[in-house]
């Protein structure tokens, strides 16, 4: 029978069979990876084994089309900008979605929209959590937003309201900036 300890150096020595196997490396987000995180949110009508999925997403049309009935700006989405889409879904529905485009350490989030029959569920805060986790990730640490409607909201999850002519370069030289959001809108932001 082989030993389970020595006395040599008084360390315990299990045999192979019993020693746990190494904790595997944490592998970085991208396009194309399984779903982000599985998000523990219930929904009454539905069974308790069904689990909303929220996952990184290509422009698609009901991402478009769930942007445009919520009145958000698709112009320069559909030029093609780089923008990267969090999308939020069960059993294949879109529930909602949000978007970021950065430059390094700074991070613009744009177009969170929740599908009428989802709001109020807390969607949108899951959203904007996964979204600076993400962003935090790929290197972020200053999420910046504008909006003309949200801005309670924003303040909850820890946004401060601050002064348009105080936007970093990257956000002032953005299409939402400049061009698709009026003067009215507020810049909020976060430090990640």
């Amino acid at each position: 029978m082989p030993h389970l300890w020595s006395l040599k150096r008084w360390r315990l020595r299990f045999p192979a069979s019993r020693r746990r196997p190494p904790a595997p490396a944490p592998t970085p987000r991208g396009v194309g990876d399984e779903p982000l995180s599985p998000l523990q949110v219930a929904w009454p009508e539905q069974s308790e084994s069904c689990r909303m999925r929220v996952m990184e997403t290509a422009l698609s049309a009901d991402v478009l089309a769930l942007l445009e009935t919520s009145g958000l700006p698709t112009e320069d989405l559909r030029a093609g900008r780089p923008i990267t889409f969090l999308a939020a879904s069960l059993n294949g529905e879109l529930l909602g979605c949000v978007g970021y485009e950065s430059s390094r350490d700074v991070v613009l989030l744009r177009s969170l929209a929740i599908q009428p029959m989802s709001q109020g569920r807390g969607l949108g805060r899951q959203l904007v959590v996964e979204l600076q986790q993400h962003a935090k990730a790929a290197g972020g640490r200053t999420v910046f937003l504008l909006t003309t409607t949200a801005a309670p909201f924003f303040e909850q999850l820890g946004y401060e309201r601050v002064a348009r002519d105080a936007a970093p370069g990257f956000i002032a030289a953005s299409t939402q900036f400049s061009e698709l959001c009026p003067g009215s809108a507020q810049l909020m932001m976060r430090r990640l």
